[in-house]
Parts: structure tokens; C-alpha cells; sequence
């Protein structure tokens, strides 16, 4: 078994964890689903571009909706990073050590 499935295995015993758990599995998803919405942002700007529009968006409104999906993203990028800043240090130890 991984050490990191045994550890969330124990976590998910204790009704307090497992709402953190939660909490941050279902914040992981949401970036994953960002993540996959500016990869189709990127695509559609590449195709408005060659062809004037795509699905009805031109170049430019795409790189509207790219610019405000970014400052998205950096903030939740940075919620996320907070979230899990005592697991990033002690990974960034392990990795530097």
C-alpha cells in the first residue's frame, strides 16, 4: 500500500479531516476543471485567429476571456497553495534535503 493512501485512509476516519479532505479534493477538482477550460481558451483563440472566429467568438473576445480566466486562476492558485502550504514545505525539504 502507499504511505499516502494510508495516511488518507487514517484522515478519513476522523469526521473533522475528512471535511478538510473534502474541502480540498472538491478545490482540486474546480482547478482541474479551470485548467481544462483554458486549455479550450488557448484552442479557440488559436482558431479565431486562423479563421476569424470560433464558435462565434472572435480573437479578441477570446483574449478578453483568457485574461479574466487567468486572473482566476492566480487567485486560486494561490487559495490552493495556502491550503496546502505545510504539506508544499515538507515536500520542498524532502526534495532540497
Amino acid at each position: 500500500m502507499d504511505p499516502m493512501e494510508k495516511i488518507f485512509d487514517e484522515m478519513a476516519k476522523n469526521p473533522k479531516m475528512k471535511k478538510k479532505l473534502k474541502i480540498k479534493a472538491a478545490f482540486s477538482l474546480l482547478l482541474l476543471v479551470l485548467f481544462f477550460g483554458v486549455i479550450f481558451i488557448t484552442v479557440g483563440t488559436i482558431l479565431a485567429t486562423k479563421n476569424g472566429s470560433f464558435l462565434g467568438l472572435t480573437k479578441l473576445q477570446f483574449m478578453e476571456l483568457r485574461s479574466k480566466y487567468g486572473i482566476m486562476m492566480m487567485v486560486l492558485i494561490t487559495i490552493h497553495l495556502m491550503m496546502n502550504w505545510k504539506i508544499f514545505t515538507k515536500e520542498l525539504k524532502i526534495l532540497f534535503s
